[in-house]
């Protein structure tokens, strides 16, 4: 019997293998949602894995989609294994002085290739237009060691985040939770999840310390500050309405509070720079930077929003069916209250990429769920320890 399920489990992944190197080569438009559910013996089976399980499924997808119709070069799926060293003669290692050494696969592009122009010079212009002189370096410092270290996360940041979002699909297509709801939930815990490998909280407070004089933002007061000030050149990738209810739960959080302090079990990030800095000059002029925050809280929002449009908003109005599908089409990922904004891409060109794939394999797994629901067959894990298989541990 033992045999038997370890083989039924073995032909699901390759049924799901040979799904995803089909999406390859069809790319996008590959959204055929019924003939997924043909599969129907093999979906019914993978209901019954625990996350461990479907994650070793990513991981063999992962590696079949390894340069196949021009994927990725490295398995996105394959954890702290894949990760890829940034060469030192990169562009970005020449702007950063301070810089993860290895990175997820999901990030190689941003390391190797995103990094075109020194992003400090957006905020000096800013800054100089805003405060005048005199210039505050340690202020431009700070900005500049905080933008090197979140702009590639650390090694094993996106396996963790993917542990928050299979669940939180799984639990949409089960009808615990609304799309809405889900994501709402979802995102603080992500944020959380990927902090781990982003830079520290004290690197946060520099910022907050030097450039914006000690007075802390919201997420939702920095965000509404993007919109007003389009002239600034950052953009959110999305409107005030859908940011507000998307980071509904973090919307009157303190920027700096969504990033972990050094000492938090786990972390793996950068966490470079004195604790507390001098306040720039600006400061005793009472001539407070109103957007200080703004490519810090532009790059979270830019992640979400190409995660999103990657594949996941698509996902999760199908797992919640056309009850709920409404809801989540009415997401606009674009600044539509400024028409003129000038769109800019943080992560937005890696997730599409990642999340097509994602697709592939979640979409198998939410009309699984919906078989389940259907035959009205117990929704929980069935002990496959009885049955002679141990689920791997990743």
């Amino acid at each position: 019997m033992g045999t038997q399920c370890s083989s039924y489990v073995f032909f699901f992944g390759l049924v799901l293998i040979s799904c995803a190197v089909q999406a390859a080569h069809v790319g996008p438009e590959f959204t055929d949602w019924s003939s997924i559910t043909k599969l129907e013996n093999a979906l019914r089976a993978a209901t019954a894995l625990p996350l461990s399980s479907q994650k070793l499924i990513l991981n063999k997808i992962g590696d079949a989609l390894v340069g196949v119709g021009g994927g990725p070069r490295c398995n996105v799926f394959g954890g702290l294994d894949s990760c890829v060293a940034v060469p030192e003669d990169s562009d970005y290692a020449k702007l950063c002085s301070s810089f993860n050494k290895r990175v997820d696969c999901a990030f190689e592009m941003e390391a190797l290739e995103g990094i075109h122009k020194d992003p400090d010079s957006v905020m000096k212009a800013i800054l100089t237009k805003d405060n005048g002189d005199p210039p505050c370096p340690k202020c431009y410092a700070a900005l500049h060691q905080f933008w090197c270290a979140q702009t590639v996360p650390a090694c094993g940041t996106f396996d963790k985040v993917v542990d928050e979002i299979l669940p939180m699909i799984s639990s949409v297509a089960l009808k615990k939770l609304t799309p809405v709801s889900a994501l709402q939930l979802a995102v603080p815990r992500m944020l959380q999840t990927a902090s781990l490998g982003l830079p520290c909280r004290k690197m946060c407070n520099a910022v907050t310390q030097t450039c914006g004089c000690g007075q802390a933002a919201t997420f939702g007061e920095v965000m509404k500050s993007i919109q007003e000030r389009t002239s600034d050149g950052f953009s959110t990738n999305m409107s005030v309405s859908t940011a507000k209810e998307v980071f509904q739960n973090i919307w009157d959080k303190p920027v700096c509070d969504l990033f972990a302090e050094e000492s938090v079990p786990g972390f793996v990030g950068i966490c470079d720079g004195p604790s507390e800095e001098p306040n720039c000059a600006w400061c005793s002029n009472k001539n407070h930077p109103r957007n200080i925050h703004a490519q810090i809280v532009a790059q979270i929002a830019q992640t979400i929003s190409g995660v999103m449009q990657g594949g996941l908003q698509t996902i999760l109005g199908e797992a919640g069916g056309e009850k709920h599908k409404g809801s989540v089409d009415t997401w606009k990922w674009n600044q539509e209250e400024r028409p003129d904004t000038h769109k800019k891409h943080g992560h937005t060109a890696v997730t599409l990429i990642l999340l097509l794939l994602l697709a592939v394999a979640v979409v198998a797994l939410v009309a699984a769920l919906k078989i389940q629901r259907t035959r009205q067959q117990p929704s929980q894990y069935i002990d496959l320890n009885s049955m002679g298989y141990t689920p791997p541990v990743l």
